[in-house]
């Protein structure tokens, strides 16, 4: 188990509902390990493949993604895959809450859970997307290269323009008017309800690295 690499070290505390010391992370070959508190305990995937991204609402329901479209769930007691419909590999998940789930991946893949099954969306792109976060069920976010972005407001996506062709890399926000997006050469942007980012500045300019 030390051996494998983990590329998402922890589902956040606020998303898990839980206290601090249970915190999961997800890596090659179906790796999925859980923090105690005290230690790092592997846990029985049920797959070989490769796990990117793990995203909760609480202890007791957590999910996975992975290539060739995996989609895993955790009930408190155990991982079972998930019918995802898709071979595109999974690079990000994210909800609003049990009913409200969103995964993206390669080749514009987003896929939605009403809290019975995964639907396909289509967001008029078939670029490929690294990560999906929202503040609320009416109010989520995708990421693309060349600094485009994709937003649902409960009905429908749309693109919109970053103000800038540089790719964009994370995206986080305290609600729908204060966001905060970050990208390639230290660019950072804020979205404050307008039609566009605002340029705020690079890393370098204030002092950051």
């Amino acid at each position: 188990m030390g051996r494998e690499f983990l590329w998402h070290h922890a589902a956040a505390r606020r998303h898990l509902g839980c206290r601090s010391q249970q915190r999961l992370g997800g890596g090659y070959r179906g790796t999925i390990v859980k923090w105690n508190g005290v230690a790092w305990s592997a846990q029985t995937s049920g797959t070989m493949e490769s796990i990117g991204k793990v995203w909760g609402t609480d202890a007791n329901s957590v999910w996975a993604v992975g290539t060739n479209g995996t989609i895993l769930r955790w009930d408190g007691s155990r991982w079972s895959s998930q019918v995802s419909g898709t071979t595109e590999h999974l690079t990000g998940i994210w909800g609003s809450d049990a009913s409200n789930v969103w995964a993206v991946g390669n080749n514009g893949i987003v896929l939605r859970w009403n809290g019975v099954s995964w639907s396909r969306q289509s967001i008029g792109t078939t670029q490929s997307l690294n990560s999906v976060w929202g503040t609320d069920a009416s109010n989520i976010w995708l990421w693309l290269p060349e600094g485009l972005l994709a937003r649902w407001n409960g009905k429908q996506w749309s693109l919109e323009s970053s103000g800038t062709t540089d790719s964009l890399y994370n995206l986080h926000g305290s609600d729908e008017n204060n966001i905060w997006a970050v990208g390639w050469r230290g660019r950072i942007l804020k979205w404050n309800g307008n039609p566009s980012l605002d340029f705020v500045g690079h890393l370098s300019s204030l002092g950051l690295r």
